[in-house]
């Protein structure tokens, strides 16, 4: 048997092989996921700068930014809160008592984020601005703050 490193757990030596999942961080599925994961948001960012390029700029009576902007928003939240209503197996008690316990008992966190969001909120107004006015490839690689923040993380993310 072999200790793990603290006294964690004893392993048996006959596991410890060199193609023993125990020593492999990141299993080729969870690699291939990575590059998956990247791809689709590459399309993803790319569709919708092109759409929203579109759309601004047809003919007749334009939406307004904002209202796509808080549409989006809303339909994040909804996605979200879908997703905690799974992960609390469809109880809708658990899921209540969480909220409450994440947003009004820690208030000193929601207010956190919410400069954060505020300014994440202007940003996506501004993108609509800027994206009504340049051409979309203009657009696409001009420098963005939330790029600069982004973009390293993600290739470290892609090539860890």
């Amino acid at each position: 048997l072999s200790e793990g490193e603290g006294g964690g757990v004893a392993v048996p030596q006959q596991l410890l092989t060199p193609s023993s999942p125990l020593l492999v961080p990141f299993p080729t599925a969870h690699r291939r996921l990575k590059y998956i994961s990247l791809a689709v948001l590459v399309v993803q960012n790319a569709s919708l700068i092109l759409s929203i390029r579109y759309a601004r700029t047809l003919p007749g009576d334009r939406f307004f930014a904002t209202t796509a902007v808080v549409m989006a928003e809303v339909l994040k939240g909804v996605t979200c809160l879908l997703l905690l209503f799974a992960q609390k197996r469809g109880n809708v008690k658990h899921l209540v008592l969480f909220l409450h316990e994440a947003v009004l008992v820690q208030y000193v966190d929601t207010l956190k984020l919410a400069v954060p969001s505020l300014i994440y909120t202007l940003q996506n107004n501004l993108q609509y601005v800027a994206i009504s006015n340049l051409p979309a490839a203009t657009f696409q690689v001009s420098p963005m703050p939330s790029m600069a923040s982004e973009e390293p993380a993600g290739v470290g993310e892609v090539g860890g």
